[in-house]
C-alpha cells in the first residue's frame, strides 16, 4: 500500500532534537518517515540509544559523505514513495493536529499546499521567535490579496508545505547540494511547475531558532554570501525564463548584502545583472526600491564608480 505522505528529515548531530521532531509525527502506515543522517559522529550508536528510530514505517538512512542538508534531502527523495512530500528540519517539530490538517488535502487537485508556521526558540519553546514570519505573510498575501506568484516563488523554505511527489519526479526537481540556501532553487522550481496551488491559514509546523544553526546570525560564515548569491541568481534567471516579474525582485536583497559585506562580489553580479533585468539601469533602480535616500545615493554612486553603465 502506498503511503499518503513521505516525511523527509535531514539530520546532523542533534539527536535529542531529532527525537522531539519524530515524537510529533504519528506512527501510521499512511506516513512514511525518512531520516537521513548526514554522517553524524556517533550515528553508529543511534539505533541502540534511540529506539524511536526503529519504530514502524520509519527509514533511518546513514550517509558517509557529509554533503549537507540538500544532499540529505535528495537521498530522502530517492527513497520516498508517498503520494505527498513533507519536509521537516530535525530541530523543528509539528503541531499536535498537523497531520489531521494535511490529510484534509490528501486527495486535493493541487500540486502544492502551503501552511502557516509558528516560530519559537529551540531551547525554550515558550519563547516566540520571528522565523517563519515572511512565509506567513506570503500566505496572507495570497489568501487576501491574490498574490499568487510571490507565494509560488518566494516561499523558499521546504517545510510548511505538502508537495505532490509526482510533480517533483516528473520535472526531476532536486535540491542544490551546497551549504547555504540549498532549498531556494528547489522551492522556486516546485512553485513554478505546479499547475495549481492552495494555501491554508492554519499552523501545522513549528520552526525553531537555535544558536549555531546555519540560519542564525549575520552572513559572516566562510563562502556564505557568494553561495547564497549564486543560488538566488539562478532562481532569478528561472523567474525570467517563466516571464515572472516581481517588484522588487528577490535578488535585490542579495545585491544589498554584497554591497555591504563583499563589494568585489557586488561588482561581479553587477556585470551580470542584465541576465535578470532588461538593462543595468533597470536593475539599479530595482535595487534602490524602498531604500532611504542615502542608500540610494550609495548604490548609484558606487555603481558609477565601478563603471557599470
Amino acid at each position: 500500500m502506498q503511503p499518503l505522505f513521505s516525511v523527509i528529515i535531514p539530520h546532523y548531530d542533534i539527536p535529542d532534537l531529532l527525537m522531539r521532531c519524530l515524537e510529533s509525527i504519528p506512527v501510521s502506515k499512511e506516513i512514511q518517515v525518512i531520516v537521513v543522517d548526514d554522517n553524524s559522529p556517533n550515528a553508529d550508536t543511534y539505533l541502540e540509544k534511540y529506539p524511536v528510530l526503529s519504530r514502524p514505517y520509519l527509514d533511518f538512512i546513514r550517509t558517509t559523505k557529509g554533503g549537507g542538508a540538500g544532499y540529505a534531502r535528495n537521498i530522502g527523495l530517492d527513497h520516498a514513495n508517498g503520494k505527498w512530500l513533507i519536509f521537516a528540519d530535525s530541530d523543528d517539530f509539528f503541531v499536535k493536529n498537523a497531520f489531521n490538517i494535511v490529510r484534509e488535502y490528501a486527495y486535493s487537485d493541487a500540486d502544492v499546499v502551503y501552511f502557516k508556521a509558528e516560530s519559537v526558540f529551540s531551547d525554550n519553546p515558550e519563547q516566540p521567535s520571528t522565523r517563519g514570519r515572511q512565509q506567513n505573510s506570503l500566505i496572507d498575501g495570497y489568501l487576501y490579496h491574490g498574490e499568487e506568484n510571490k507565494l509560488r516563488v518566494e516561499y523558499w523554505s521546504p517545510w510548511g508545505k505538502m508537495i505532490r511527489r509526482e510533480l517533483v519526479a516528473s520535472h526531476d526537481i532536486r535540491f542544490d547540494e551546497v551549504k547555504y540556501s540549498n532549498d531556494h532553487y528547489f522551492s522556486a522550481n516546485v512553485g513554478l511547475n505546479a499547475k495549481k496551488i492552495k494555501a491554508d491559514s492554519r499552523v501545522v509546523y513549528v520552526v525553531t531558532r537555535r544558536d549555531g544553526s546555519l540560519t542564525s546570525g549575520n552572513p559572516n560564515k566562510p563562502h556564505e554570501i557568494e553561495t547564497r548569491a549564486e543560488v538566488n541568481f539562478r532562481v532569478q534567471k528561472l523567474l525570467r525564463q517563466h516571464h515572472i516579474v516581481l517588484k522588487p525582485m528577490p535578488f535585490r536583497t542579495d545585491m544589498l548584502v554584497m554591497l555591504k559585506y563583499d563589494r568585489s562580489l557586488y561588482r561581479k553580479y553587477l556585470k551580470r545583472i542584465c541576465e535578470i533585468y532588461p538593462s543595468t539601469i533597470d536593475g539599479i533602480i530595482d535595487i534602490c526600491t524602498g531604500l532611504k535616500l542615502h542608500l540610494k545615493i550609495l548604490v548609484f554612486g558606487y555603481s558609477l564608480l565601478v563603471r557599470a553603465f
